[in-house]
């Protein structure tokens, strides 16, 4: 089973971190687990909550662009 952080969660829903912390506030995501302090969520509890959603049109809206991360030397 592969779990997805909040980074990862963010990307498949297409939304900012913040609104994934929101959403987990309100209970609106299915349950996340600690790991070693940080959150995260079955891989596949995502991707059935994305199919759940309500869709206007039937598709899956792309993801969102990815930031590179900093490397630190």
């Amino acid at each position: 089973m592969k779990l997805l952080d909040i980074d990862g969660v963010a990307d498949r829903l297409c939304v900012s971190i913040r609104t994934v912390e929101r959403l987990k506030e309100k209970g609106q995501l299915p349950p996340h687990r600690l790991v070693l302090g940080c959150h995260r969520w079955p891989e596949d509890e995502i991707e059935t909550f994305i199919r759940e959603l309500p869709r206007f049109d039937g598709t899956r809206p792309s993801p969102r662009p990815r930031k590179s991360k900093a490397v630190k030397s």
